[in-house]
């Protein structure tokens, strides 16, 4: 091949180097932390409080739960009493189910150490 400073010559043009992609470093997936669910969210999920899940897990548990009591229509949770009260809305799309969630999921304290 030809250097890139000469000239064409008959025709033949020199080879432009073609620079190779950089690829990202792929990040390792966050591990999931369970969050402290409020005392109402609690008893409707499993009838105790004290309970620790993650935000995937919660949001499974109500979509559970809504379609266990009938309430599940579609993408739309229509709230019986107990949600209505909890949440403070009738109904809850599928795009509504975080927002509602957020204030009675928080972070959990750490474990205690055993002395």
């Amino acid at each position: 091949t030809l250097p890139p400073n000469r000239p064409r010559v008959l025709g033949i043009m020199p080879k432009r180097r073609i620079a190779k992609k950089r690829r990202k470093k792929k990040r390792a997936a966050p591990t999931p932390t369970p969050l402290a669910c409020s005392e109402g969210l609690s008893r409707l999920f499993s009838g105790r409080a004290g309970l620790q899940i993650t935000r995937g897990q919660a949001v499974s548990k109500l979509w559970a739960t809504a379609k266990a009591r009938g309430v599940q229509r579609g993408k739309t949770i229509h709230c019986d009493a107990e949600m209505t009260a909890l949440f403070g809305a009738s109904t809850l799309g599928f795009s509504d189910v975080a927002a509602a969630l957020a204030p009675h999921l928080s972070r959990a304290p750490p474990p205690q150490p055993l002395v």
